[in-house]
């Protein structure tokens, strides 16, 4: 097959788990001798020029542009969409894909999926978020923008038709039928590759992570706010932080810390890009989430690793973890419910946490080993590609 890859970001570049799991998909698909060309942001290139436009296989063409929803004028907006549209047109002409792949859309708009959509390509939209409510507000303002778009004739707009789609969980699954109306509705898990067993004997006392973005949804402050009632029993616990911090969130939870009397019991180690690495010096995963969170891939990672994981009892985590065999789900914005979670398992005996340690290896090992996964995925492109 040719395939064509449209991402917001693509690794080195990334914010999470979705385009790294979107470069694996590529990867997995190149070595099995199929043709991946890749179009995607500019973020990472060092000069404000645009490169003459090339794509070559495996070498990620980085030139869309962004718009930041936030505070972008209408003029900018205007100006990003029909330069990624044309530049999609463009790179389609050039590749002339067998199919199209989209990966995250946000912050690109939908002028590429309109440019796919109008050319003909057959198509699929990897579904690790919902970002498609990020161009699809109900409030009047957003739906008047829209309408009013829809009259100009220079203007990039028209109606996605999210199908077909791959989607990483249960509950997503549905929401994307719900919301969105698609009809050919693929599951299937993110993968990882196996790391080697960890036959590290667990620590005395236990040892805590917590690993992802510092910012609200992320939950951190229930871990904090649950350490003032597991210290009181457990002065020796103590929590490694590792994640990009959104700083005034990151400010807030310094102030918690303090104010609670905390300082020796975490610490924040900054952003990592190697948590494979680094997991397995650990026996729990704290993972607190608010987020609607698709899956959870920190979760299958720290499985892979032997980890036992404490997290929400909602979304995607609640797909992955049965609770009290291979982790444990508490309830979600519930810092006493979480305390209560941490002190159970400072009650279970070596024996208990290891029959939890391997039942979370046991899991990954079944269900989201990488070569499992990315099979299922290339099953599902051959044959969109193949009908008729």
């Amino acid at each position: 097959m040719k395939i064509l890859c449209i991402s917001n970001l693509y690794p080195p570049y990334f914010e999470g788990g979705y385009e790294i799991s979107v470069k694996e998909t590529m990867d997995f698909l190149s070595e099995q001798g199929h043709e991946v060309y890749v179009l995607c942001g500019y973020k990472g290139v060092e000069t404000s020029t645009i490169p003459n436009l090339a794509i070559e296989r495996d070498a990620p063409l980085r030139i869309l542009r962004y718009i930041n929803y936030h505070e972008a004028s209408i003029r900018n907006k205007h100006e990003v969409e029909k330069f990624n549209y044309l530049i999609t047109c463009q790179v389609l002409d050039l590749v002339k894909p067998e199919i199209v792949y989209f990966g995250n859309m946000k912050a690109i708009s939908i002028a590429p999926i309109i440019a796919v959509q109008k050319s003909g390509h057959k198509r699929i939209f990897d579904i690790g978020d919902i970002w498609l409510k990020n161009y699809s507000a109900k409030d009047l303002r957003s739906r008047f923008y829209r309408f009013v778009k829809g009259l100009l004739p220079f203007t990039i707009s028209g109606k996605i038709h999210l199908d077909p789609v791959i989607v990483i969980s249960d509950w997503l699954s549905k929401e994307v039928a719900m919301r969105y109306h698609s009809k050919q509705i693929h599951l299937v898990p993110r993968g990882i590759a196996l790391p080697p067993e960890n036959v590290r004997a667990i620590s005395e006392p236990l040892t805590f992570v917590f690993a992802g973005r510092i910012e609200p949804l992320k939950g951190l402050d229930l871990v904090i706010q649950a350490a003032g009632r597991v210290v009181a029993e457990h002065q020796d616990f103590k929590v490694d932080i590792y994640g990009e911090a959104d700083p005034d969130y990151l400010s807030r939870c310094h102030l918690q810390i303090q104010k609670l009397h905390l300082e020796n019991h975490f610490c924040f180690k900054g952003k990592s890009t190697d948590l494979m690495n680094i997991l397995p010096r650990y026996d729990v995963l704290l993972m607190p989430t608010m987020a609607q969170e698709a899956l959870g891939r920190v979760i299958i990672e720290a499985m892979a690793c032997s980890l036992i994981v404490i997290a929400t009892d909602a979304y995607g985590p609640k797909e992955i973890i049965t609770h009290a065999q291979n982790g444990f789900l508490f309830k979600r914005g519930s810092s006493a419910d979480l305390a209560a979670s941490i002190l159970q398992i400072y009650r279970l005996d070596i024996s208990a946490l290891e029959k939890v340690r391997q039942a979370a290896r046991a899991e990954v090992e079944q269900k989201y080993e990488i070569n499992l996964v990315k099979k299922q995925i290339q099953n599902i492109l051959e044959n969109i590609v193949n009908e008729t």
